[in-house]
């Protein structure tokens, strides 16, 4: 019972998520995330696509599987958890494109899960039909789903709160931290149904774990956000070594010898 009491326990309205905690409502404004992180998630949404339709293979899906953060209520530290998280339309695009991606997975069930080469250019297409029109997702808002109810789901009903760690690959290591008010949902909700389809897409996929029950699905608001891109640190000393800026080299200090 405790957890149906909590799935109800995050609304948003009119941009404003509000949090039932301990008998007290917390209002938390939802933020749109950067166009930074925006372009970087479609460039690296696509170069997946591009490399699935030539069927290369993708050892991790970075832009996918970001680590998340939650917290019980008497832990000292974080949970943290690779999880794979996706975007979905606003409301007003959701059943046009739930329609999409559903009709596209019924065609898909009627070949055996192993004909992935057969159905690689529908997956594909359709999948690149929503990252195709950016206007249409609502970037305010990730979707995951859950499999386990473990650790992150009994934090979550617990606290419903988590960070999200996203670090791309060289030679930009783009970095971004997103902290979310966390909606669970149920699997009527058309956000459900969504992210639901979609990995369905791509089930048979080398960078996931085949899987049939997902009980909840999670909307993450985002309320706040920090760019966590590494830069270079100049001009001057770092440590032992010293950064020239006039070409780029790193002259090393002689460490003194004991």
């Amino acid at each position: 019972m405790e957890r149906v009491a909590t799935i109800n326990r995050v609304q948003v309205v009119d941009g404003v998520a509000q949090v039932q905690l301990d008998g007290e409502v917390q209002e938390f404004k939802v933020a749109e995330l950067p166009q930074k992180f925006i372009r970087w998630q479609l460039d690296y949404k696509h170069s997946v696509y591009d490399a699935i339709e030539k069927d290369e293979y993708i050892p991790f899906n970075a832009g996918h599987l970001p680590v998340v953060g939650t917290w019980s209520k008497t832990g000292l530290v974080p949970n943290l958890a690779n999880k794979g998280v996706g975007f979905t339309p606003k409301d007003e695009y959701l059943e046009h494109y739930l329609n999409l991606v559903e009709s596209a997975v019924e065609e898909i069930q009627q070949l055996p899960p192993y004909a992935v080469d057969e159905t690689r250019s529908l997956r594909v297409n359709t999948a690149r039909e929503l990252y195709s029109h950016p206007e249409h997702i609502d970037w305010r808002r990730l979707a995951l789903l859950e499999i386990f109810e473990g650790s992150t789901f009994k934090n979550l009903c617990a606290h419903p709160f988590a960070s999200v760690l996203w670090t791309g690959n060289a030679p930009v290591f783009v970095s971004f931290q997103v902290d979310c008010v966390v909606e669970i949902i149920t699997p009527e909700d058309l956000r459900y149904r969504f992210a639901w389809a979609m990995r369905r897409l791509f089930e048979y996929e080398p960078f996931h774990v085949v899987q049939t029950i997902y009980p909840y699905s999670y909307c993450f608001w985002v309320y706040n956000y920090a760019d966590k891109t590494p830069k270079r640190r100049y001009p001057g000393r770092r440590n032992d070594n010293t950064v020239n800026e006039g070409d780029g080299k790193i002259e090393r200090k002689e460490m003194p010898r004991e």
